[in-house]
């Protein structure tokens, strides 16, 4: 009897330790749009960045590779938004494919690019003073859709944060639990 839950304790410890292991090496991408840039950044963790791997642009809808590249040595890749998902109002997919097993996903929304095309990003915008004496209910809400389309990366990334890993009470609770297995193991063998 003892000898099983010796084993099974075994088993539970060497399950933890395989799964901290492999959530190691989990690599991410972010992508955002600048003018009629997107922007990638790829990393395994915020000071390890992929270098060299290789990002696939993706129709949304149709799952059609547009084009494809390489990150530099800071994780980052960017292209210019391809015609065709403006034309067909396509969201753009991208797939990160940074080694063996080590891929990521994301999803540039048609939204967050959709009519800016007549903006370059290498030209900033020139904007001229107009005074203001009263605003329309029509261009508030065009304003507030740009708002709401600038921020929409912003708060993409605060949600990316919040899946940050453990923390140290989850740490120090998981340390407990194998303490704990084996004070319940040694009580069982000083039975004996």
């Amino acid at each position: 009897m003892t000898r099983l839950v010796l084993a099974v304790c075994m088993a539970m410890v060497a399950t933890l330790c395989l799964a901290a292991v492999s959530e190691a090496h989990k690599v991410n991408v972010f992508a955002y749009v600048e003018g009629n840039t997107v922007v990638t950044d790829s990393g395994y963790s915020r000071t390890r960045r992929v270098q060299d791997g290789v990002i696939e642009v993706r129709d949304g809808s149709t799952g059609e590779l547009l084009l494809s590249g390489n990150t530099d040595e800071t994780g980052r890749f960017q292209f210019e938004i391809p015609d065709v998902v403006r034309k067909n109002q396509a969201d753009i997919r991208l797939l990160l494919k940074a080694g063996t097993g080590h891929q990521a996903e994301w999803t540039v929304k048609y939204e967050e690019f959709g009519t800016d095309k007549e903006l370059s990003s290498d030209a900033p915008p020139t904007i001229e003073p107009v005074a203001v004496t009263s605003v329309e209910p029509s261009n508030i809400k065009d304003v507030e859709a740009v708002v709401r389309r600038e921020l929409e990366p912003v708060k993409r990334m605060l949600a990316d944060m919040h899946d940050s890993g453990p923390s140290m009470t989850d740490i120090i609770g998981g340390i407990g639990y194998i303490f704990g297995l084996f004070g319940i193991v040694a009580y069982m063998k000083s039975r004996k």
